[in-house]
């Protein structure tokens, strides 16, 4: 399916472009220049050109290069329309504006692109966007070691232009290892300490450590109403709240790490959620007791299988109650979307606002559903053999998911970026961990019961499992990892004899421009001629996006200003 999905969309800019990292440093020309040398030296008949990333720009400094831009285009010689006149670059209808007659000589005359921002060494990044004339020889780039040390000239595939998280780029890459190591340590530290909430919601659970906690409750126990939704609700609740701070705290940390893509950092923390709910949300509430004993089972691997088999039972009612409290009443919090609803509110009868927000479209939260649905697999898994009463509540809670995730994804979230199946290696290596498991508990189970026969039974499912797991990575693991020459080549040959490659080449550069997400803003970026029904769209996927270097070199005389 994922590389039905290559193949048959259309042609994609991050095909053709690879990322190139630790660009090292020359004090005789710049980052570009060296970009420029390296690529026609070692790739003289693929190279296209390239594109550098800057510092992210601050309100002020687009406010200094559009008073730059607009003292170079003032002196330039123009033509004025007055009335109606048809426009010769969309075919409209004009009226009072200016059209540039041959700007690009005249901008050349006036000044150099480099004038129109600070100095290169001041601006540029150790990292640039590289492009190339077909699939295949950008696979090759990025795949290949470029240096004899691997912390320069550090290439991958680019992410699709609107996935590329800018803000990242600028991270030397000598940093990223020890971001990654520095993260991971966080991690841990918020997983223990997390520990903490989970021992005292699992106490609640027990009335006898209840009382023992809070002496002054416990006639208020005697009764059965009561004392069922302290124990029962109550715990579940409180956990459910403290797990809504968790995926904000992963998100931010995958960001530290220094991903360069937006799903590169959602993907990220949606590991780091898995891991963090599996472990706090399953096993701490499994193996109850203090944090000490909880730490004890390190020391105690080998009776961790009896250990589950012992106490998963007893926790099947919290589960089940964690199922009802948050997997349905997610799916309804998901329908009405209240935050988004709430905040709708506030600025309609707090604040008064009349105007529309502009940025309103949400993208699905992969980080935080994916784990909440593979952990009730795995609850499902476990509990199917000790405590089957959960499954018909986990029954109907995937059907409505089905339903509920099927509207939203259809016709509420909205689809920014494609990573075409990158989660779904997660969704296969949970679900193996949790059939593994409950294999193993299994195995424990009936030797508890003194089966050994059964137990005995068991045991080659656990190898047909793992032997199922090793073909499927040696078989689609390492198609989620690289893209096929084979399929690559047979693109760039259909690509070839369609005639689209000179309407790729022109869109690479705009569409991997920065500025084409703040280009709203800029004039002289917008068509601002008054067009008939014959106008192209805006959203004309081959029309630049932005302002740079390309775009004032080739087809100056195109931009029209506002009179």
């Amino acid at each position: 399916m994922r590389l039905a999905h290559i193949t048959g969309s259309h042609p994609n800019p991050s095909h053709f472009t690879v990322l190139v990292r630790g660009i090292p440093w020359s004090q005789d020309h710049s980052y570009s220049k060296s970009v420029e040398s390296f690529f026609s030296t070692y790739y003289p008949d693929t190279y296209v050109d390239h594109q550098m990333i800057y510092r992210p720009s601050t309100v002020h400094k687009l406010k200094k290069d559009a008073k730059k831009m607009y003292r170079i285009l003032r002196p330039v010689e123009t033509e004025y329309v007055r009335g109606d006149k048809p426009c010769y670059l969309c075919g409209g209808t004009a009226h009072t504006f200016k059209l540039l007659q041959n700007g690009e000589d005249s901008i050349r005359s006036q000044t150099s692109i480099d004038e129109l921002h600070p100095t290169q060494i001041e601006k540029e990044c150790p990292a640039a966007f590289v492009f190339f004339k077909n699939r295949y020889a950008a696979v090759v780039a990025a795949q290949v070691l470029q240096s004899s040390n691997p912390m320069l000239w550090v290439t991958q595939l680019a992410p699709e232009p609107h996935d590329v998280y800018w803000s990242n780029l600028g991270i030397p890459y000598k940093q990223v290892w020890v971001r990654k190591i520095v993260v991971l340590l966080i991690a841990l530290a918020f997983v223990f300490v997390f520990l903490f909430p989970v021992t005292l919601v699992q106490g609640l659970t027990h009335p006898h450590v209840l009382t023992r906690w809070f002496p002054q409750i416990k006639e208020v126990l005697k009764l059965q109403f009561l004392n069922r939704l302290v124990t029962g609700y109550l715990p579940s609740v409180i956990l459910i709240l403290f797990l809504y701070t968790v995926p904000p705290i992963m998100m931010l940390l995958s960001r530290i790490e220094g991903n360069v893509s937006r799903s590169d950092r959602k993907r990220s923390a949606c590991i780091k959620v898995l891991y963090f709910t599996i472990w706090n949300v399953f096993f701490v509430n499994v193996l109850s007791g203090s944090f000490i004993n909880q730490m004890s089972i390190f020391s105690q691997i080998k009776e961790l299988p009896m250990m589950l088999a012992k106490q998963v039972p007893t926790q099947a009612t919290f589960f089940t109650t964690y199922v009802l409290s948050s997997g349905w009443a997610s799916l309804a919090f998901e329908l009405i979307q209240l935050f988004a609803l709430i905040c709708n509110i506030l600025r309609r009868f707090i604040l008064r606002s009349k105007k529309e927000p502009t940025n309103i479209a949400l993208t699905f939260p992969h980080h935080t559903e994916i784990p909440r649905l593979l952990l009730f697999g795995l609850l499902g898994f476990t509990l199917s053999i000790l405590a089957p009463i959960i499954l018909p509540f986990l029954l109907v809670y995937f059907f409505l998911a089905f339903l509920v995730y099927r509207n939203q994804i259809l016709h509420v979230y909205v689809t920014k970026y494609e990573s075409a199946g990158q989660f779904w290696p997660i969704v296969h290596n949970a679900t193996i961990f949790s059939l593994v498991l409950t294999q193993v508990i299994a195995v424990a189970v009936l030797a508890m019961k003194k089966s050994p026969m059964a137990s005995g039974c068991t045991i080659p499912l656990i190898i047909i499992s793992l032997l199922f797991n090793e073909y499927c990575r040696k078989r689609f693991s390492q198609v989620f990892k690289r893209n096929p020459a084979q399929v690559l080549i047979e693109m760039d040959r259909r690509d070839e004899q369609w005639g689209k490659e000179e309407g790729i080449y022109n869109r690479l550069r705009s569409e991997y421009c920065q500025l084409a997400y703040i280009s709203r803003d800029l004039t002289i970026s917008k068509d601002f001629s008054v067009a008939g029904p014959n106008r192209q769209s805006s959203t004309d996927h081959n029309s630049p996006q932005g302002v740079n270097e390309n775009s004032l070199k080739q087809g100056t005389h195109h931009i029209k200003l506002q009179k």
